[in-house]
């Protein structure tokens, strides 16, 4: 089917972990009152003034959980910093590059300085270690990482495979994560709530019509289907069955069918379903662009020889 994008660096995981110097205990500002001017030519530990620091515009993470900032807020009140931030110099000014929800509950808790440590880094680093540090911590949603990984690719130029490697994560899992740009902004936006999850988007994109995607996902909020239930239904509705059939508790497909289907996902690391009617069938294998489509192509060559 034919679809249209709805919304649209290199250091490794070990640039996001100081080795010079280990944290053990709290940053306490009442403890630290020599201040230090950082050099912005080398990296360092510092202790920043807060009206010096500014946030990334680049932020891959939109969405700060406002419950969790403010028990991050009074942490901080009681215990102080227990991590720096980690920032560089730019425009005269120190700008985050991971840290943003530290320095946001540090500012709020009305500290007048902040530890740090500045890296010498220009945009590109700068923005894959903001996603690296943010997917480390668990911070992003669904679409925010998406959105993130896309922007690798549309700003710096990368394939699928450059940011698998940049960000520490598989090409397949990139590239599934890819997928949910295709979805409307509705069903984005319940993907960033929580209200579905990035495998409820990946089945529903199996579906072209935008309104039956959404039908769908409402049944998915209120009868709490299942990811393999979703997929069940994409296949009955490609046998033209109605889009409110109930579902079946018992798993439609015979286990040899399924059997196969986890074969041939595994071998060719993408998903591949087995469609069945009357003794006949057909095998759908996804892909998530041409170069994943050349990959599959190049793979079942391999085996043939």
């Amino acid at each position: 089917m034919k679809l249209t994008r709805q919304s649209g660096l290199g250091q490794g995981l070990s640039a996001l972990i100081p080795e010079k110097e280990t944290i053990s205990q709290p940053f306490n500002q009442e403890e630290n009152n020599s201040y230090k001017e950082a050099s912005p030519e080398h990296e360092e530990f510092v202790w920043l003034k807060i009206d010096e620091v500014k946030a990334n515009p680049n932020q891959p993470r939109s969405n700060f959980d406002d419950v969790r900032q403010q028990e991050l807020t009074e942490s901080i009140k009681h215990h102080g910093i227990l991590q720096p931030i980690l920032v560089r110099f730019n425009n005269f000014q120190y700008e985050i590059i991971a840290g943003e929800r530290r320095f946001r509950a540090a500012k709020a808790a009305g500290l007048d300085q902040i530890p740090a440590f500045v890296r010498d880094v220009d945009d590109q680093n700068s923005f894959e270690q903001a996603i690296v540090e943010n997917l480390q911590r668990d911070n992003l949603n669904a679409i925010e990482e998406a959105t993130a990984f896309q922007r690798l690719i549309d700003e710096f130029g990368y394939t699928q495979q450059q940011v698998a490697e940049r960000v520490g994560k598989g090409r397949p899992t990139v590239a599934n994560s890819l997928r949910l740009l295709y979805l409307s902004p509705e069903l984005q936006e319940m993907l960033k709530l929580g209200k579905i999850s990035a495998g409820h988007g990946r089945a529903l994109l199996g579906i072209e019509d935008v309104q039956s995607q959404l039908i769908l996902a409402e049944r998915i909020i209120k009868e709490g289907l299942s990811v393999r239930q979703i997929e069940e239904l994409v296949v009955s509705l490609s046998q033209s069955k109605s889009i409110s059939s109930p579902i079946e508790t018992k798993n439609s497909k015979e286990a040899g069918v399924l059997e196969v289907e986890n074969f041939l996902s595994d071998k060719l690391n993408t998903k591949v379903s087995v469609v069945t009617r009357g003794g006949k069938g057909r095998i759908v294998v996804d892909f998530a662009d041409m170069d994943d489509l050349h990959r599959i192509y190049n793979l079942l060559n391999s085996l043939q020889e």
